[in-house]
């Protein structure tokens, strides 16, 4: 008999291992189900991402407090956003007894908060005896959950329409009254010309811009928009006009700079939902021309950097963004870095995650 119990014994515990492996089963089968998915709690991504920063800075040798807090948020966060942030680092530095006083003759503690395309990343700097200690603790922004802001999802549909060996400083839509299509900005050899390209892609129209008699420039750029029955480029410190009907050659004449001290070149693109009109602010970093950019767009109540924003990369540098003939979408000129084409694409915002 006793050793039949000792036989049941690994029996039991089989059938019981047996039935948690079910269990197990039917809870990843239900956490599959969409609507049943659950985000990381923002509040617990920032509350550890404080606490380790906290751990950090408690095991500095020889820090003693008090310490003030200076607190440096990032500057493209809400003011709420940063308070948030502030309060969840005090909490942690009280949770790890780290004494802190609002007195300014207290021990600075300063605390740079800064985001990139991929983390927000939290650094502690400060003084003990005669050296500086720094701590730094990073988490990527894709643990953070989408903002809860007031807007409809969408995504960024992307289409290349055209592409060229030649330098390609702009790129703009002509109207339906025209047959469509685009026209486009090309410098070569300090000389710009404009291509009408029809539906097809095909060349239609060349329209050389001798006229303008450009000087050299290390960073040329150029715009170019439909007005009327006029085309008009702008180049730096020359406009010129034409039309596709009468002209063979451009009328260029020297440009003034505007008195209002303003820039005379296109200010932010700006996007608007088709779900619900919402605008969406279009960034680009433009840091890097070596590098391939990621243009961010981000929804009115929101920054930049923000979790909300939508997201697409490129092949290269963005050299321009024209987004003047359609409300939701835009035209953007790239280099593409791996053929060393220019490319011209066209975004279209769109409803739907």
């Amino acid at each position: 008999m006793q050793f039949s119990a000792e036989i049941s014994k690994p029996k039991r515990w089989s059938r019981a291992v047996f039935l948690a492996a079910l269990l197990l089963l039917g809870i990843f089968s239900t956490a599959d189900h969409p609507k049943l998915r659950v985000l990381a709690d923002s509040d617990t991504v920032m509350k550890d991402t404080a606490r380790k920063l906290a751990d950090r800075i408690a095991a500095i040798p020889g820090l003693h407090g008090p310490l003030c807090l200076d607190w440096h948020p990032d500057e493209k966060w809400s003011e709420s956003e940063g308070a948030r942030w502030q309060d969840t680092l005090r909490d942690a530095f009280d949770r790890r007894a780290l004494q802190m006083s609002d007195d300014a003759t207290a021990a600075p503690l300063a605390v740079y908060a800064s985001e990139t395309p991929t983390q927000v990343v939290l650094t502690a700097k400060t003084h003990v005896g005669d050296r500086d200690e720094v701590r730094i603790v990073s988490i990527p922004r894709a643990s953070l959950p989408p903002a809860e802001l007031p807007v409809a999802p969408v995504r960024l549909e992307r289409q290349l329409l055209y592409e060229s060996a030649d330098r390609i400083l702009d790129a703009t839509a002509l109207p339906s009254n025209s047959e469509g299509g685009l026209a486009i900005l090309l410098y070569k050899n300090f000389e710009a010309t404009v291509l009408r390209i029809d539906a097809k892609g095909e060349i239609r129209q060349t329209i050389p811009l001798n006229a303008a008699s450009l000087k050299p420039t290390r960073n040329p750029h150029g715009e170019i928009a439909p007005r009327g029955n006029l085309i008009i480029v702008q180049f730096w410190g020359v406009v010129c006009d034409f039309s596709w009907e009468s002209s063979t050659e451009a009328k260029c004449r020297p440009e003034k700079t505007p008195s209002s001290g303003k820039s005379a070149w296109r200010m932010d693109t700006v996007l608007t939902s088709p779900c619900d009109d919402t605008n969406w602010t279009m960034a680009q970093s433009g840091a890097d021309p070596t590098a391939r950019e990621v243009l961010q767009l981000i929804p009115d109540g929101a920054t930049q950097g923000s979790t909300a924003a939508v997201l697409s990369e490129f092949p290269g540098p963005v050299l321009n963004v024209n987004g003047e003939q359609v409300p939701n979408g835009a035209l953007v000129v790239v280099r593409n870095l791996r053929t060393g084409n220019y490319e011209v694409y066209k975004i279209t915002l769109v409803c739907g995650g």
